[in-house]
């Protein structure tokens, strides 16, 4: 998302929103204040993963994988952007959630 603020007749353009990131199982959450808008979930997923200190991967009878949800919609489209999930605003928050696929 790209904010333009008029100031001494020049325009400033913010390529930058607060973004944090929840995750049930953790008492903080995720949070960077100057995330980039066209930073998308493949590139900000290993960052989150590694904050809350979480592998993906195989697991008895399964395997676990975490995934992101935003306006309490699963984002099944890694690359989709900061900037488009955030609806033009500048901040925006998303939950990390786990899930388990058998077989």
């Amino acid at each position: 998302m790209t904010t333009v603020i008029a100031s001494d007749d020049k325009l400033v353009h913010h390529d930058t929103l607060v973004l944090r990131v929840r995750y049930i199982a953790a008492r903080k959450p995720y949070v960077d204040p100057k995330a980039a808008a066209g930073e998308t979930l493949a590139e900000l997923k290993p960052k989150v993963l590694k904050h809350f200190g979480l592998v993906e991967g195989d697991v008895e009878g399964g395997r676990k994988v975490y995934v992101f949800s935003a306006h309490n919609v699963i984002q099944t489209d890694l690359t989709a952007t900061l900037g488009s999930l955030a609806h033009h605003k500048n901040e925006l928050e998303m939950d990390l959630l786990e899930q388990f696929i058998q077989g």
